[in-house]
């Protein structure tokens, strides 16, 4: 079918949110076959760049209309079938991996006309601006003391190829606490409200998956909740959980008396920074679903 005729070629996919593609977040992007196949069958297994446009009206997953700026870079995998529309096909995304900084257009040098295209193929100096600005807190001179990262971490991102950086996982770590901890609940613990710090000024607070990765789970903020060691403890066995509008959940018996009251009094999750931070209801579904032993 001729895709073998373009060269390997990295890409930027612009995540839009119309009625007619079925994109997942961080799981799966939907394309028209005739107009994108060869340019995405040549960036199989390279570093694509996720790019937010601007959009009419609001979205749980981007409210506003759309940031305007790259979100996320992954490695994509193989080209799938659209089992209700031949025309169409997914491409499935590997290593997503969510940006602690979104990137404006203006620091690649991509034109805005460019990016009208759904799929456009760019060379890896434009990963490198992305990935560089994107990380830039990370690799900030007051990342180490606050615990975001350590002596390895800026020459592996500085002196590595880009798809290397996306596999390797004390970046994503990194970045998973950073987007999380940081940036949406700004140390404090969702569950309990408490913000505790150690002497260097670092939240003692993790970043915990609703749904791990061992079972699916992306290193996304939507899927990540900032909870002291011991709510970390209890949500991971099951002992809390939370409904999709944000209420706590606590098992009827194995409950401790204190533990229950490490609960915000209002029994409601800390709302994040900015609703696009919040917890997705997806996730949660699937916690309560697979984990919870309190029922729904």
């Amino acid at each position: 079918m001729g895709y073998s005729l373009l060269p390997r070629s990295p890409v930027i996919l612009v995540a839009r949110r119309f009625a007619s593609f079925d994109d997942v977040p961080a799981t799966k992007y939907h394309f028209p076959r005739a107009k994108y196949e060869a340019a995405v069958r040549a960036a199989e297994g390279e570093v694509a760049l996720i790019y937010e446009p601007r959009r009419g009206g609001t979205s749980p997953e981007s409210p506003g209309g759309g940031r305007m700026c790259f979100i996320a870079c992954a490695v994509l995998g193989a080209v799938e079938d659209d089992p209700l529309d031949p025309a169409s096909a997914y491409v499935r995304y590997r290593d997503y991996e969510e940006l602690p900084v979104a990137v404006p257009l203006a620091v690649t040098g991509v034109s805005a006309k460019a990016i009208q295209q759904a799929v456009l193929r760019v060379d890896m100096t434009v990963v490198d601006r992305v990935f560089q600005y994107g990380m830039a807190p990370i690799l900030s001179a007051n990342a180490d003391t606050e615990g975001l990262t350590d002596r390895a971490l800026p020459s592996l991102i500085a002196e590595r190829p880009v798809r290397e950086v996306v596999f390797n996982q004390l970046v994503r770590d990194r970045a998973f606490r950073y987007n999380v901890v940081d940036k949406a609940y700004r140390g404090t613990c969702a569950m309990s409200g408490l913000r505790l710090t150690n002497g260097r000024g670092r939240a003692e607070v993790d970043a915990a998956h609703i749904r791990p990765v061992s079972e699916g789970g992306p290193d996304v903020v939507g899927n990540g909740l900032a909870l002291s060691k011991t709510l970390h403890w209890a949500f991971d066995r099951g002992l809390v959980s939370a409904r999709d509008d944000g209420g706590l959940l606590f098992v009827d018996r194995g409950l401790p008396d204190d533990l229950r009251r490490l609960l915000r009094p209002d029994l409601k999750l800390v709302k994040p920074s900015a609703d696009d931070l919040a917890p997705h209801p997806a996730f949660l579904g699937w916690h309560r679903r697979q984990v919870f032993k309190g029922g729904q």
